[in-house]
């Protein structure tokens, strides 16, 4: 009977300290705009929405193009899908991710290496 107890005491505490950080995402659901001098209305901008691992990005806010999909996370880095390309973005924190992939979009080019910082403000 000891035994028993002993090994579900062990068994306990393995579980508790398995997988303790497996549901944070690193990444922040909402807009992510481009480091750069561009015009307000016109800075590029990379939306996620963490819950249903979407993405929008796009050349500006009053630009009517956009590429949109579903993006997964590996390695440190975002893999962002649309129908017609695949962009990655290396995640250097929360806050900030670096376009590292721009894929082969005939409308846009935004330049390697290029941050995006987190906003609650819309631009």
């Amino acid at each position: 009977m000891k035994r028993i107890i002993c090994f579900l005491i062990c068994l306990l505490m393995l579980f508790s300290f398995v997988g303790c950080d497996s549901d944070t995402t690193p990444v922040l659901s909402g807009s992510y705009y481009a480091v750069g001098d561009y015009e307000e209305m016109l800075t590029p901008y990379l939306s996620l929405d963490t819950d249903n691992n979407e993405f929008r990005f796009g050349a500006g806010s009053v630009v009517s193009y956009q590429e949109y999909g579903s993006y997964k996370i590996a390695d440190g880095k975002i893999i962002a899908t649309s129908q017609s390309t695949t962009f990655e973005f290396e995640i250097k924190d929360k806050n900030t991710l670096i376009l590292i992939d721009n894929g082969d979009n005939d409308f846009f080019k935004i330049p390697i290496n290029t941050q995006f910082v987190y906003s609650e403000d819309l631009k």
